[in-house]
C-alpha cells in the first residue's frame, strides 16, 4: 500500500535549511521516494490554509519511507538541519 509523507516546515535559518534540502532531495530519490509537491499554500476551500511551507512525498509503502528516514545517510542530514527548521510530519497510507 502506498504511503504519502506530508510535512510542514517552520524555517528558522534559511541558508542552513537550503544546504540540507539540496542534499536531501537526491538521497530521498535514491531511497525510492518521489516528490509530489513542495511550496506554500495557494489558498483554502474551507477553514484556514496552512501558512508554512509544505512538502508531500510518495513512497511504495511505509517500510520504504521508514528505511529512508532511519538510514545513516539521512540521520546525518537531520543533524545538519537541526536548529534550521521545525518539522511536523504526517504519514498517510492509501
Amino acid at each position: 500500500m502506498a504511503a504519502y509523507h506530508f510535512t510542514t516546515l517552520k524555517i528558522i535559518d534559511k541558508k542552513k535549511f537550503l544546504e540540507y534540502a539540496e542534499q536531501a532531495k537526491p538521497l530521498l530519490e535514491e531511497y525510492g521516494g518521489e516528490y509530489l509537491a513542495a511550496g506554500r499554500s495557494s489558498g483554502s476551500l474551507e477553514g484556514e490554509a496552512i501558512s508554512n511551507p509544505m512538502v508531500l512525498t510518495k513512497w511504495a509503502n511505509i517500510g520504504e519511507l521508514k528505511r529512508f528516514w532511519n538510514s545513516p545517510e539521512y540521520e546525518r542530514l537531520k543533524m545538519l538541519r537541526s536548529g534550521a527548521v521545525i518539522v511536523n510530519s504526517t504519514i498517510i497510507e492509501s
